[in-house]
């Protein structure tokens, strides 16, 4: 067993349970409650908070309760994305993690509601966990205008746009903002919390750079080479559906190489730390190589 698969099952379970149990508790309303969890408890691989956890590990930081409530906060902001990316305005998808989407199941009005209360949730949760003002600055600027949200809007205007099918530098920057910005703040938030040192906190975020754009490409390959069964949503949507990403400008072969190249990048900024459950996170990609 390696030291990223130990360190997944043993943490994931936790997050798990810390999730179930306090969207129950600490949302009033049942039924607003239920929805929030419906689409938070559908699984997913808890990247993010596990990304979280792994770079406190990796900088000698233990893990308790304060810890735990940070990395699940980032858990809620990621699945409130996924909610409003699924909605019919947006990529109009019906199923995620396996299961009916969140405006499939409960209605359009209920997912943009859970939407909405998940990421302030998540947001407090941070803030409670860290008592930092630090920490919160770093993931509102992740998703806000010039983070994620702006990378979507960016997704959404570049789409049937021909003018920008072959503009690398604007693929580059679309696909990072969307994507890229919540992982590196995943890492970024562990580094400033667990108080690493200066070049300890240059290495993580250069190897959360590389692994953040190379998980957008990784998505946009699990598009083409994935049945919807395998990635528990719809495939083979983005080309015929007038996206332009890594893998509509340079096509399958090098999009490989591409993400191949970056997976090199982020093992060589992990040297010199103790990173190999951070390392681990890499050999999520061997399935679309």
């Amino acid at each position: 067993m390696t030291a990223f698969t130990f360190f997944k099952d043993n943490w994931t379970p936790v997050i798990d349970d810390y999730l179930a149990q306090h969207l129950a508790d600490e949302v009033d309303d049942q039924k607003i409650s239920q929805i929030m969890a419906y689409s938070v408890m559908a699984g997913g691989k808890r990247l993010r908070p596990l990304l979280f956890l792994a770079t406190l590990n990796a900088l000698g930081k233990k893990i308790e309760q304060p810890e735990i409530r940070i990395a699940c906060g980032i858990e809620l902001i990621h699945t409130y994305s996924l909610i409003h990316d699924d909605l019919p305005a947006m990529d109009n998808d019906d199923y995620r993690r396996g299961k009916l989407t969140s405006h499939k199941k409960w209605g359009e009005a209920e997912a943009i509601l859970a939407g909405d209360a998940l990421l302030p949730m998540g947001i407090q949760w941070i803030a409670e966990g860290s008592q930092s003002v630090e920490s919160v600055s770093i993931i509102t600027k992740a998703v806000g205008p010039n983070g994620m949200v702006g990378g979507q809007y960016l997704d959404i205007d570049s789409t049937n746009n021909a003018s920008v099918a072959g503009d690398a530098k604007f693929i580059n920057k679309m696909e990072w903002l969307k994507t890229g910005c919540l992982i590196q703040a995943s890492v970024q938030m562990a580094a400033v919390y667990a108080q690493a040192s200066q070049i300890e906190q240059v290495k993580l975020i250069d190897f959360a750079k590389a692994f953040g754009r190379s998980y957008q490409i990784y998505d946009d390959l699990v598009d083409v080479v994935e049945t919807s069964e395998e990635a528990g949503k719809a495939t083979h949507k983005d080309k015929e559906e007038g996206k332009n990403n890594t893998l509509t400008l340079l096509g399958i072969t090098k999009s490989r190489q591409e993400l191949t190249d970056l997976i090199d990048q982020a093992q060589t900024d992990l040297h010199g730390l103790n990173g190999e459950t951070l390392a681990g996170f890499l050999d999520l990609y061997q399935k679309v190589l």
